[in-house]
């Protein structure tokens, strides 16, 4: 049965208690930590509202789908269109190439309704890059969008055939979504999956369906109501202020804000409860009006604003940022969502189905060139694009096959791959960057290279990053891998390379020497000799892009530098580290530094490259310029430093 007033100026005030939480989470307002909540409001209240309008036509005798998909075109993509077109042209304007690459693929995604599936692929929603990602708040749009495609046809289907036993197919539906997250978010409390896609979040939109269509008869008490409601905001409330990045969420903790929100829809059924006389104040429903276009628009702000301070955000900044949010959310109701609204609207009837479908095609062919052109390459003179193609011209190709982070990854070949390995390679994506070189070496001695790689993940046996997701995984991947390379005795030399200036900012990294010192304890035991590869400069800022910086203001790159002592100071914590392990006869040093520093200064770029594809991973080029410090410690004149521990170094000119 449904019980629902025409208008609810509560649900207005909800949709702002939605809102404002994710725009101070996003404008890193302190105190906010659990602000992403909203976002799961709004899914409860999406759920609700089309089940409502849904069941109400079905019953009145005068539902239609075509009626029903023209309102939800004429609702939602019009303003989504144009946040689209205008965050396409600043990413023409202010995205280096390739976070322009990357934006472009998320505007089609986008527009095709897949941006939940796309940024589950790409990266995780609390990452440092997401921060970089203009689009990346369409991922809930996108979850809503496949929900109003396929719901009405769920309900017809339900309607037709088991109309008393919707609200228990509802309900399955719901526990299986549930329970799928759940899972998901037990196995790895991280998981993108239970928070990006549309089945891991279908129960979230199945609560607000179950509040529409709720067979229950509640007490019709005024105070009844009063304490539904007061504790459904309570519910809402409280994560806000308690929960955080680090919180394993969805799933069970998705619960309380969802449940807060359906307790509110419930107690305001049948009239104002008392926080509903609350949320129907007039400034809440103004912003709840509003709230559609401010999501919109907020987060492409703070993308922007971000990289046009160069900085994080301060308060002040935050605030001035969600002011000019406001702003445009106000512009984008008042003349692109208000006159498109109804029968009435702006191309009444069927032609809004063709105009729309125009107009997407124009945004995905706007991203689809971007995506061609490598960002939009064509913006900037040769020798600018080649330095800004780095991040995916100037990288390994196999580094996405062959960085895993599966467990039992059996690793990748490189050189001559119908060859035996004579090396390995073992490490995180700080050792990957060496397999292309290290290959190329391996085959100039007849043989090949055993690249065992798994991001964020050190040859430290036993020993993971407090805040990694997949710590299970590499804790098994550091086992398969010791053991594998123990056992192949035509594996003569390991390789191992990793962060390890970031591992020892880690809170476990008290433990970090001496699970270092038994990996390589076993490697030589084994009769494996063992080089351990020190870490190479950073500039403390994208490479590319500094270089590109250079250029644009008249200067030559190549005096993009950073003297040494600031590199040695800043790194005397992982030369500690390293220095640490025991002198042993297999046991050799390298130092990649020493290549890259002459004369006291570090160098980042030569000849057209650059010697890094972001801020702290070598290019191509970086590691080969590496080549001749591997060769001088495998050459038969270098044999006999391996008995001693010495460090091999190798000056290029």
């Amino acid at each position: 049965m449904i019980e629902s007033h025409p208008y609810r100026a509560d649900i207005d005030g909800l949709r702002a208690l939605a809102i404002l939480p994710v725009v101070l989470f996003h404008a890193d307002v302190s105190g906010f930590g659990g602000g992403y909540v909203g976002v799961d409001v709004f899914f409860v209240i999406s759920g609700y509202l089309i089940t409502s309008i849904i069941a109400r036509e079905l019953d009145a005798g005068g539902f239609s789908l075509m009626n029903f998909y023209q309102r939800r075109v004429r609702r939602i993509l019009p303003a989504l269109f144009v946040m689209l077109l205008a965050t396409a042209l600043l990413a023409h304007l202010l995205l280096y190439p390739r976070e322009a690459k990357d934006y472009a693929r998320s505007l089609m995604a986008a527009t095709l309704f897949v941006s939940s599936i796309f940024f589950y692929q790409k990266s995780g929603y609390f990452d440092l890059e997401a921060e970089r990602q203009p689009l990346l708040h369409t991922w809930s749009l996108s979850v809503e969008e496949i929900f109003y495609i396929f719901f009405p046809l769920l309900v017809l289907i339900l309607w037709r055939r088991c109309r008393r036993q919707s609200f228990g197919w509802v309900l399955v539906i719901a526990i299986l979504s549930f329970s799928g997250a759940a899972l998901a978010l037990w196995m790895d409390p991280g998981s993108p999956a239970a928070f990006f896609l549309p089945p891991f979040r279908a129960w979230e939109l199945m609560i607000g369906v179950m509040v529409a269509l709720h067979p229950w008869r509640l007490p019709r008490s005024p105070a009844f109501a009063n304490l539904l409601s007061l504790v459904g905001l309570s519910m809402i409330v409280f994560p806000v202020f308690f929960y955080s990045s680090n919180t394993v969420f969805p799933g069970v903790a998705a619960l309380l804000p969802c449940g807060g929100a359906a307790l509110i829809l419930l107690a305001g059924q049948r009239h104002p409860s008392l926080v509903g006389r609350f949320l129907s104040w007039r400034p809440l429903v103004l912003l709840g009006l509003i709230s559609y276009s401010l999501y919109l628009w907020h987060w492409p702000v703070f993308v922007y604003g971000r990289i046009w301070i160069g900085a994080a955000l301060g308060l002040g900044q935050g605030f001035v940022l969600i002011g000019i949010s406001l702003i445009l959310a106000v512009l984008s109701w008042r003349y692109v969502e208000r006159p498109f609204r109804g029968r009435s609207g702006i191309l009444p009837g069927k032609p809004i189905f063709v105009v729309a479908g125009l107009a997407g095609l124009l945004i995905v062919g706007i991203g689809l060139y971007g995506e061609k052109t490598g960002g939009w390459l064509g913006r900037y003179p040769p020798e600018l694009a080649t330095i800004l193609a780095a991040p995916y011209d100037n990288r390994d190709p196999r580094q996405g096959e062959c960085l895993t982070t599966r467990a039992d990854a059996e690793g990748c070949r490189y050189g001559d791959e119908q060859a035996p390995p004579i090396l390995a390679l073992w490490g995180d994506s700080f050792a990957a960057v060496y397999a292309p070189v290290l290959g190329e070496v391996a085959r100039g001695r007849g043989g090949s290279l055993l690249s065992l790689t798994m991001a964020a993940c050190p040859p430290a046996l036993d020993w993971q990053s407090a805040g990694q997701s997949w710590r299970d995984a590499c804790r098994r991947f550091q086992h398969f891998a010791l053991d594998r390379l123990i056992g192949m005795p035509g594996i003569h030399t390991v390789i191992l390379a990793a962060n390890f200036h970031d591992y020892l900012h880690d809170e476990g990294r008290a433990a970090l020497p001496t699970a270092l010192q038994e990996a390589i304890l076993r490697l030589l035991s084994a009769g494996k000799i063992v080089a351990l590869t020190y870490p190479v400069p950073r500039l403390g800022a994208h490479v590319p892009n500094r270089l590109a910086d250079a250029i644009l203001a008249g200067e030559d790159p190549d005096r993009v530098r950073r003297p040494v002592a600031e590199f040695l100071t800043s790194h005397r914590g992982v030369f500690a580290l390293l220095d640490g392990v025991p002198d042993a006869a297999g046991l050799i040093r390298l130092y990649p530094h020493e290549i890259f520093c002459p004369a006291g200064e570090c160098r980042f770029y030569s000849e057209g490259q650059p010697w890094y594809y972001d801020d702290i991973h070598l290019s191509l080029t970086g590691a080969a310029l590496v080549r001749p410090l591997f060769e001088s410690f495998l050459d038969e004149k270098s044999q006999g430093a391996l008995s001693r521990g010495e460090k091999a170094t190798e000056q290029i000119p």
